[in-house]
């Protein structure tokens, strides 16, 4: 059994957080028991490893990136405040690149748990998780994973977790968002993956109820499943093209939509759609996967389109923290722009693998595997207070409309509203409402 003291001095830690980690810092340090006659010492020395796969290239690195800085921040801080409670250990990242590729994210984890990590933050994509989790359940890895979203991929019992809910709850959100928008018939484009199929199935029951709900006439059209491994995208955009020119001939363009799920290749599948006039004269959705995308805001021409047929990207929104902005300035000095919503549940899956094993005091996943739920529910981190269900994912959450817009002279992503779960509303921005009148 664990004993008390431990589990104090994280929870009390966790409080701190909530003012600043400097109180944690003083908080903890106050109770931690001395090691002497009668007291145990620590089983915990020297470096802790934690592996972590991130897509630093391929259709995700964008995100990669952000993460990659989120976490070192974590690790940093983690390390003050062990050192400040006297600990003898410390956290050690081990940083792998999966590419975005399921194959590759085997092979690095396999890699990372060949030097004995039991450990692992990432990857990001669905499809990554779906080919590791075999592996990481037969020998014990726990994972967190910052971004995967497939409901495929909610099971109870296994060594995943994931600090982000799963597609049932992004999929209804992409479906307001179209609906709102007068769009009755929406046509789907999407990645032929674990987590493309998901969204596209989650976004298109979500649309079909509520038309059903609202008594309109509609459809959802299975439009494009492309290969994720595709480059260009004449064919698709040709195909896309022929089907929305059906459409609005038979209901007229401001009933058609397109509901675009895809990562980083939808930049060139953008850049092919700009070839056929009327894909610009309808509206478009897209997913958390294209949500602050730098490619989409670097080129004037893709930014411009994404802002005519009003590209709004639902990514599951952030609580108010204060930890959450010193994330952001820490990615903001180092990149230059704000991380996605993802690179803070990077930060708080390190600080909750680190309370974790501060409370059990060995290197053990089963150990910490039996207690993370109970920690992230105490725990108050840059993404704000939330609770895992069942099957270890996050258990509830509000989505952001994300969008590429005019800035400073420029193009940059900025927040048109809010989508929350519990009511299934949209809270507009004013400067979106503005924006569009």
């Amino acid at each position: 059994m664990v004993a008390i003291s431990k589990p104090l001095v994280a929870v009390l830690f966790v409080i701190g957080l909530v003012i600043g980690v400097a109180i944690g810092y003083a908080v903890a340090a106050t109770i931690a028991p001395p090691v002497g006659p009668g007291a145990v010492a620590p089983t915990l020395k020297g470096e802790v490893p934690i592996g972590v796969l991130l897509p630093l290239t391929g259709v995700l690195s964008s995100y990669g990136e952000n993460d990659k800085v989120a976490l070192e921040f974590a690790e940093k801080e983690i390390n003050e405040w062990l050192r400040a409670r006297g600990e003898e250990w410390y956290i050690k990242l081990y940083v792998e690149d999966s590419a975005t590729d399921p194959k590759t994210a085997l092979d690095k984890l396999m890699t990372l748990h060949g030097k004995g990590i039991k450990f692992i933050i990432g990857p990001m994509s669905s499809a990554e998780v779906s080919e590791i989790k075999s592996y990481a359940d037969a020998n014990s890895i726990l994972v967190i994973s910052q971004s995967s979203t497939s409901p495929a991929l909610a099971i109870e019992g296994d060594w995943i977790f994931r600090y982000v809910p799963t597609d049932l709850v992004q999929g209804p959100a992409a479906a307001r968002v179209a609906y709102d928008q007068g769009v009755r018939y929406l046509i789907q484009v999407w990645r032929g993956d674990t987590w493309g199929d998901g969204l596209a199935r989650a976004t298109r029951e979500a649309f079909l109820k509520l038309l059903k709900k609202t008594g309109q006439t509609g459809d959802v059209i299975e439009g494009v499943r492309y290969d994720p491994a595709a480059k260009e995208f004449s064919a698709e955009a040709a195909k896309l093209a022929s089907l929305v020119t059906d459409l609005v001939n038979k209901y007229g363009k401001d009933k058609v939509g397109i509901d675009a799920i895809g990562f980083e290749e939808m930049i060139a599948f953008i850049a092919a759609a700009k070839a056929y006039p009327i894909l610009s004269e309808v509206k478009w959705v897209g997913s958390d996967g294209t949500a602050g995308v730098s490619g989409l805001v670097k080129e004037a021409d893709l930014a411009e389109f994404c802002i005519k047929v009003q590209f709004l990207s639902p990514i599951n929104a952030p609580g108010a923290s204060p930890h959450l902005e010193k994330v952001k300035k820490a990615v903001r000095e180092k990149l230059g722009r704000d991380p996605e919503p993802y690179a803070y549940n990077s930060y708080d899956a390190l600080w909750t693998i680190a309370l974790a094993l501060d409370i059990v005091d060995k290197y053990d996943s089963k150990a910490v595997k039996d207690i993370l739920p109970e920690v992230v529910k105490r725990y108050y981190g840059a993404s704000g207070y939330f609770e895992l269900d069942a099957a270890g994912d996050k258990a509830f959450g509000d989505y952001e409309l994300w969008i590429p817009w005019r800035v400073d002279g420029g193009y940059d992503w900025k927040i048109a509203g809010i989508w929350h779960g519990v009511t299934d509303t949209i809270e507009w921005a004013p400067w979106w409402t503005a924006a569009v009148k």
